[in-house]
C-alpha cells in the first residue's frame, strides 16, 4: 500500500501541465492559444492570464496599429506597460519603414521566459516557423523584439517564470 502511494506521488510530480481541452480563440481574430502555445498574428495583440496551477488562459485578442508596438519617442512620459495586473500581452505588427516589431508587456508579479518561433513572408511565400532569439521580460517591464523581414506570425511556447531582474537575451538566432 505504501509503495502504491509513493508511486502515485512520483507520477503526479512529473505529470505534464494541464492545458485547456479546446483551443482558445476569439471570433474574427487569427491569434489563438492551443495547448500552451500562443500564436499571435501580425496586427493583433493577445493577452494571457496565469492560473494558480501555472497554466495560462487567453483572455483577449485586440486588433492593433503599428504605433501600439513602437518604443516610445525619446523624452516621452507615456507608460510603457499598459497590461492589466496579473497579465502578459504580446503585440505584433510590421511596417516597411520599421520592420516587424513584437512588444511584450509583463504585468505579472514574476519575470517571464519563453521561446519564440516566427513565420515570415518572403518572395510571396510563408516560411517557418523558425526559431528566433527572444529576451526574458522581468516583472512589470516591457520588452521589444525586432526583425527586418516581414513577420506575419509569432509562435510563443514554453511560458515559464523567470527570476531575471533585467532582460536577459540569448545569442542571436539566424533564420
Amino acid at each position: 500500500m505504501l509503495l502504491a502511494a509513493l508511486m502515485a506521488g512520483v507520477l503526479l510530480q512529473d505529470a505534464p501541465p494541464a492545458y485547456p481541452p479546446t483551443p482558445q480563440q476569439f471570433s474574427g481574430r487569427r491569434s489563438g492559444f492551443v495547448q500552451g502555445t500562443l500564436n499571435v498574428a501580425a496586427g493583433e495583440r493577445a493577452t494571457l492570464r496565469r492560473n494558480a496551477n501555472g497554466t495560462y488562459d487567453l483572455i483577449k485578442v485586440d486588433r492593433i496599429e503599428v504605433r501600439d508596438v513602437l518604443p516610445p519617442a525619446e523624452g516621452s512620459r507615456a507608460p510603457l506597460n499598459e497590461a492589466a495586473p496579473g497579465t502578459i500581452r504580446f503585440g505584433l505588427h510590421a511596417r516597411q519603414d520599421v520592420g516587424s516589431l513584437l512588444k511584450v508587456e509583463n504585468s505579472q508579479g514574476e519575470g517571464l521566459k519563453y521561446s519564440g518561433f516566427i513565420v515570415t513572408y518572403v518572395g510571396g511565400q510563408a516560411r517557418g516557423p523558425a526559431e528566433t532569439s527572444v529576451c526574458t521580460v522581468p516583472s512589470w517591464m516591457t520588452s521589444y523584439e525586432h526583425w527586418n523581414e516581414p513577420v506575419i506570425q509569432i509562435v510563443v511556447a514554453g511560458l515559464q517564470t523567470s527570476t531575471d531582474a533585467v532582460p536577459t537575451c540569448p545569442p542571436h538566432v539566424e533564420n
